[in-house]
């Protein structure tokens, strides 16, 4: 199928930001300030991590007191994992939920940890619940969770992908990233943040030994268009021209038998018979296979290829 493919409504790229931001933002940084190559701060840059606290209150009302600029929030989920591991108390599973980030397999396993994906369990092992919300593909939003330990990966909590801010798990860090906030997934920019100062310390020891600092390009291009770009009109927009592949997307829902599109988050999860994966395979359709009949299709694509892809669905089928 690889060789097929035409759309790309696969991988978590959110294109239709790239869109917007490539309208809003004119890029005044000088890529050749050679000089000013070297290691940046450990934690980030200080006007980085002040940022980041502005835009945590805008988008959920919280504050907190520590910042930590990591390597996108793939970089943050697995150092709060390796420090929880390394910890007075070490923990040795990880709940998630069904089906989460697509690299939760991997991230727990390489840290020789469990996963469960349960959030609810009640066993004995010392565990650590790791809530994507809204989450990843379903757009679950959860309100429970332990507010001294548990890992909040709020990747898609923001204006764009829900009009619910309030719900959100009790948490102990706080883990985004601007690859879903402002699209550029290529930047590699994530934080954690959290109220404790023990915890943020050894947060900066292991981001650092694992990856020695973030890149100071990507840090100075992030904090040049959040100081050049108003957010709000920027998720607002984001917000639209999702909701304009959402509706492109309920266009196909007869595929999946009627399965309704998923009103929060960035993706199209639904059961997927075998005459439907013919469909998409033949109209060169990628696609994430989540198991059990299950398949993930993004919403992030831009309108024209959306628009294109459902076309070619709609064609195939003779809807």
């Amino acid at each position: 199928m690889e060789n097929n493919i035409k759309y790309d409504f696969g991988w978590g790229n959110p294109y239709f930001l790239l869109e917007i931001l490539d309208r809003l933002y004119q890029q005044q940084l000088n890529p050749h300030d050679i000089k000013n190559m070297i290691y940046g701060p450990d934690p980030g840059f200080d006007d980085l991590r002040q940022l980041t606290k502005q835009i945590i209150m805008q988008t959920t009302g919280l504050s907190y007191k520590y910042i930590v600029i990591t390597n996108g929030a793939t970089h943050g989920i697995n150092a709060v994992l390796q420090m929880l591991k390394r910890g007075d108390s070490p923990i040795t599973t990880v709940l998630t939920t069904e089906y989460g980030y697509p690299f939760y397999d991997e991230m727990i396993m390489h840290k020789g940890l469990k996963r469960r994906k349960d959030l609810m369990y009640g066993g004995s092992e010392n565990f650590v619940r790791l809530i994507d919300s809204p989450s990843n593909p379903e757009g679950k939003q959860v309100r429970f969770g332990d507010p001294s330990i548990d890992i909040w990966d709020a990747v898609y909590h923001n204006k764009i992908y829900t009009d619910d801010l309030i719900t959100y798990p009790d948490h102990g860090y706080f883990i985004s990233s601007y690859s879903k906030l402002l699209g550029i997934t290529g930047a590699r920019v994530g934080f954690i943040a959290t109220n404790n100062m023990f915890s943020a310390m050894r947060l900066i020891n292991e981001c650092l030994k694992d990856l020695a600092t973030v890149s100071v390009p990507s840090q100075r291009l992030i904090v040049d268009i959040l100081t050049k770009v108003d957010l709000e009109r920027f998720m607002g927009l984001g917000k639209t021209y999702l909701n304009y592949n959402r509706e492109e997307f309920q266009k196909i829902e007869f595929l999946f038998d009627g399965q309704p599109i998923q009103e929060v988050g960035m993706f199209y999860c639904a059961h997927a018979e075998k005459k439907a994966l013919e469909v998409l395979d033949k109209c060169g359709i990628n696609y994430v296979d989540l198991g059990s009949s299950y398949i993930r299709l993004s919403l992030g694509q831009t309108g024209k290829i959306t628009r294109e892809g459902i076309k070619a669905i709609i064609k195939e089928t003779g809807k």
